[in-house]
């Protein structure tokens, strides 16, 4: 497991487990990313008594609406972020790889906005250093996938 960022000394950061998922769209190679005014993969924070996958379907009901299939895990990721209203944070984020199943509520988040994108063109646009890394990672796996 990697740890990204840099710890700023004298800093109280908060603990915070999270499942983020990159969502993908086969006939045409695009993610699903969310933007609220900055660039974030679809997850969030694990509550209390969640797993990973759990955590994962409840935030990509409240974010987009949608189920999911087909998920598999990526990677885990250890890091030093900017929590914005939360405050310093040490994440630890478990990334997946799914696709979207079926459109089941309206979502609740009503400032994010999913948009389906190339993956290539959104590298370097992610708001958090942690995904920037898991969606380049991504690029990679992806680019080995294809050859296959």
């Amino acid at each position: 497991m990697i740890r990204i960022g840099k710890k700023i000394e004298n800093v109280t950061y908060t603990k915070r487990q999270a499942s983020y998922v990159i969502i993908e769209r086969k006939e045409d190679d695009k993610i699903a990313i969310v933007t609220d005014g900055t660039w974030f993969l679809l997850g969030g924070g694990i509550e209390k008594g969640e797993t990973q996958v759990e955590a994962l379907k409840r935030e990509l009901q409240e974010e987009a609406g949608y189920s999911l299939k087909n998920i598999q895990y990526f990677d885990q990721i250890t890091a030093w972020a900017d929590g914005g209203k939360r405050g310093p944070l040490d994440v630890t984020a478990t990334i997946f790889i799914a696709e979207f199943d079926q459109k089941i509520v309206e979502p609740i988040e009503e400032t994010h906005t999913v948009f389906w994108v190339d993956p290539e063109e959104y590298e370097n646009q992610l708001f958090h250093e942690f995904q920037r890394y898991a969606l380049k990672k991504y690029i990679e796996f992806n680019k080995l996938r294809r050859k296959k």
